[in-house]
């Protein structure tokens, strides 16, 4: 635990020490969140899918995609320095190391959460029983996010590698997602959408705002099946390098 401690530290003080991080983690999603409401305010006649309850929660998520970039950008930037060249001849486990990696980024999140749900209730969301429940259904989409950007940082050689692909996974879950649009409008496409994993990132979070409980299922156990599925890949490649 000391070793997984020490390293969870350099990790998250490497994060923070980038101010775009910052920036990006932390302040883009509240900005989104604005500039919608001042999009949709100046709107006479506002759609159901657009109120405050319904695409608060996407745009919640969709900041959790630049915990996949920035995660994916540091993993991959350690394999170039010295500090991966000191991991690799000390005593600690591979586990160990990637486990750094996940839980310094989880205070993150929970200041995401905070402080996004802190500017959206200024702006009227109604902080009650259902707040509360789409913010624990919040952890299982941003625990898959940080998986994803371990998995593609394990699998990149350098950020110019990583980052692209962690690029596409922003933009993929904005549209995708249903962060911009709903997507049970996208037609026969949404058949193939409902298969990938962005979309029940997002409704878990989504029905629980509104009120709609029975809807957070069957969404949850997609993200979980997911993450389970993304974690063993990760595993099985750094086990295959570490034995190569």
């Amino acid at each position: 635990m000391t070793k997984l401690y020490a390293l969870t530290k350099r990790n998250f003080k490497e994060i923070i020490r980038d101010p775009l991080s910052l920036i990006f983690c932390l302040l883009f999603p509240v900005f989104m969140l604005v500039l919608m409401r001042i999009i949709f305010k100046s709107m006479p006649d506002v759609p159901a899918n657009f109120t405050l309850e319904n695409y608060s929660a996407g745009i919640c998520v969709f900041g959790f995609t630049f915990l996949t970039l920035f995660c994916c950008n540091l993993i991959a930037s350690d394999k170039n320095t010295e500090f991966i060249n000191r991991i690799r001849v000390a005593p600690v486990k591979k586990i160990t190391v990637l486990s750094s990696y996940f839980f310094a980024l989880v205070p993150i999140a929970f200041l995401q959460k905070i402080l996004f749900f802190a500017i959206a209730a200024t702006f009227g969301l109604r902080i009650d029983l259902n707040l509360l429940i789409a913010f624990i259904y919040l952890i299982p989409s941003e625990v898959f996010y940080i998986l994803t950007g371990i998995l593609i940082g394990s699998i990149a050689k350098n950020e110019k590698q990583g980052a692209p692909f962690a690029s596409i996974i922003v933009t993929v879950t904005g549209i995708f997602g249903g962060v911009f649009m709903p997507v049970e409008t996208m037609g026969g496409f949404y058949k193939i959408v409902k298969v990938l994993p962005f979309v029940h990132t997002v409704k878990p979070a989504t029905e629980a705002l509104s009120g709609n409980f029975a809807g957070i299922f069957p969404h949850i156990l997609w993200i979980l099946g997911y993450g389970i599925i993304i974690a063993a890949i990760t595993f099985i490649i750094n086990r295959k390098k570490q034995n190569a």
